[in-house]
This record gives C-alpha cells, sequence and structure tokens, in this order.
C-alpha cells in the first residue's frame, strides 16, 4: 500500500465533500497535523483510523484502500456477506504492524 496514493484519495475525497481539513479531522476524531501528515503521505495509519476516515467520508474502507469498492460478484470475494476480502485483511494486518511498530519505538524512546 502506498501511502501517498491513499494520501491523496483521502484529500480527494475530502475536497469532493467540501470539507476543511479541520472539519475532516473532527468527524474522524483526529489531530488536524495528523490528518495532514496522511494527506500527504508522510505517515501510515491504523485499522482504526481508516474506519473513522471511511465513516466521516461516506466511503468503504476498499475505496480508501484500493481505489474502488469491491463488489459481491467479484470472484476474489468471499462468498459470504460480512466478510471482508483477503486483500483488505491484508492491508489492515500491515497498518496494525505499522502502528505497532511506532508504538514500540515510542516506548524505547
Amino acid at each position: 500500500m502506498d501511502n501517498c496514493v491513499v494520501g491523496e484519495r483521502i484529500r480527494g475525497l475530502r475536497l469532493e465533500r467540501r470539507m476543511t481539513r479541520e472539519e475532516l479531522a473532527e468527524a474522524a476524531e483526529l489531530s488536524t497535523s495528523f490528518l495532514y501528515e496522511i494527506e500527504t503521505g508522510k505517515k501510515g495509519f491504523s485499522a482504526y483510523t481508516l474506519g473513522n476516515l471511511a465513516r466521516a467520508l461516506g466511503v468503504q474502507t476498499d475505496y480508501i484502500l484500493l481505489g474502488k469498492v469491491r463488489k459481491k460478484e467479484d470472484k476474489n470475494l468471499p462468498q459470504a456477506e460480512g466478510k471482508a476480502s483477503l486483500d483488505s485483511l491484508l492491508n489492515i494486518q500491515q497498518l496494525l504492524l505499522d502502528a505497532y511498530h511506532e508504538i514500540q519505538v515510542l516506548i524505547d524512546d
């Protein structure tokens, strides 16, 4: 997952919805500076933050991560409703690992 591409997608969605960075940050329960770092690709974010951003922007998490919403008919999706695609789970796993490593760095300092 490319942080710059995802950040640009978030920024584009924010601008489409005519939201200021401050408005989106508040709606997603983030600081404005952290949202700036996400939008510019300087920082990744956790699965929790992904969910908050998706909710605040009114899109599915797949769209933020992949730029498209996977349809139920997609052969790559599990057939049972409510299950996330393998790609989404792997992306979320990577986000969690990145967050874990950032926390470890903070603890070690």
